[in-house]
């Protein structure tokens, strides 16, 4: 599990002896998850939320969410959180807000948006915030990422993936390693390589589609699952919100939402991490036959969202 640096300007947390004597339970009630398609603005949400004082923000934990299902897709049903899988994630995420010096769980991992009833039975009470993007714009970059870092383990991800991993994971990950660092020329041998959520069959998509209606694919299931499993939830379990409306008053929603006390850390950072510029800043530039493909996946879930303009 790794966590990133706590800034001793953000630190106050409580003492040794609280930390200690705080039980799973208590550290893991009401955790924040930060759900959304990949690109559509989970990595700039958590950052901003990160900043507050109360918070272990816990990045994309992903073989974490997998043990015991690691041989599944990303698709996890809650009869997947059997008692030894739910057991082990919430130890294992109670350490780790324990370890941060932490009272609160923040979590977010794109995967998530297709396996919310899964979450909901490892951290019963938690509050979902779901991010939404337009469709096309989040397709367009997820595509970029495809290309480029489908390939290659950087040394970051590496050591941060080595201290996540268990005995009993390691065979289900070899086959994935190879296809990662394998030349090009054993494509054929080993495989294309995957990046972002795993959808069902995603390793015949990447034989047979082209990259961006693979990242159509991801978005829409993603978004989709997302808001029929988030929608049929109490109002004080989830929100929505779109990355095109984020603004300090947007901060201010999600911290009041999550319960959360108001943080001027949160509110300090909103113009750090979010610029209002990118959001449209794939789509202006793509070519007209990539917003056509966009839109042969994309156009039903866009115009139910409201994107489809």
């Amino acid at each position: 599990m790794t966590l990133p640096a706590v800034p001793s300007s953000l630190a106050h947390p409580p003492s040794a002896s609280l930390r200690r004597a705080a039980s799973d339970d208590q550290l893991l009630e009401r955790a924040v998850v930060i759900l959304g398609a990949p690109r559509s603005g989970t990595s700039m949400l958590g950052r901003l939320l990160a900043r507050h004082p109360d918070v272990a923000y816990l990045v994309e934990p992903r073989l974490t969410w997998k043990w015991g299902n690691d041989a599944k897709s990303d698709v996890l049903r809650p009869a997947d959180a059997r008692p030894e899988v739910r057991a082990h994630l919430r130890r294992a995420f109670a350490s780790a807000v324990r370890a941060a010096g932490r009272q609160r769980l923040l979590e977010k991992h794109p995967s998530n948006s297709l396996r919310m009833g899964f979450v909901d039975a490892v951290l019963p009470g938690c509050v979902f915030v779901h991010i939404l993007r337009d469709g096309i714009e989040s397709a367009l970059s997820i595509r970029r990422f495809w290309q480029q870092h489908a390939r290659g383990i950087p040394r970051r991800r590496l050591a941060d993936r080595w201290r996540e991993l268990s005995w009993r994971q390691a065979p289900h990950y070899v086959r994935e390693a190879i296809r990662r660092v394998a030349p090009r020329s054993l494509q054929g041998v080993v495989g294309r390589p995957v990046w972002g959520p795993r959808l069902p069959g995603i390793e015949q998509m990447a034989q047979e589609l082209d990259p961006l209606e693979i990242a159509c694919l991801q978005w829409r299931t993603c978004v989709e699952l997302a808001c029929a499993y988030g929608r049929a939830l109490p109002a004080e379990r989830y929100l929505e919100i779109r990355l095109e409306d984020m603004s300090p008053e947007t901060v201010a929603r999600i911290l009041d939402f999550a319960r959360l006390p108001p943080s001027p850390e949160v509110l300090a950072g909103y113009a750090e991490e979010f610029d209002p510029s990118r959001t449209q800043y794939h789509r202006s530039a793509a070519a007209t036959a990539d917003e056509a493909i966009c839109r042969a996946w994309l156009q039903p879930a866009l115009e139910w969202l409201g994107y489809g303009g």
